[in-house]
């Protein structure tokens, strides 16, 4: 199965979490964002790693030229559940791995 993105990224590895994702990969996941092409670019100017992109805040997306607010905001919002994702997988990990029901 090929992983590259449109812009030439890697794709994350299903599963791999966030924290461990490379530039690359930060680069694929917001290139895969509607209208994100630019902020993959950022991403690389800056050295995003996943680490790094799950402590940015509105103030630093600012400061890296992220605009309209609206687009921060939205950007956010995904932040926001890439980290939620990634505290559920580890406490799942902590009481052995179960995995919560899913939705349909």
């Amino acid at each position: 199965m090929d992983t590259r993105e449109p812009d030439g990224g890697e794709a994350p590895p299903e599963g791999c979490p966030t924290a461990e994702w490379t530039v690359s990969e930060v680069g694929a996941w917001l290139a895969a964002r509607s209208g994100a092409g630019e902020l993959a670019e950022l991403a690389h100017q800056h050295a995003i790693s996943g680490r790094v992109l799950l402590r940015l805040t509105e103030g630093t997306l600012r400061r890296m030229g992220v605009s309209p607010r609206s687009r921060r905001r939205e950007l956010l919002r995904e932040l926001l559940r890439l980290r939620l994702r990634q505290e559920l997988q580890e406490l799942l990990s902590i009481v052995g791995g179960e995995r919560p029901p899913r939705r349909g």
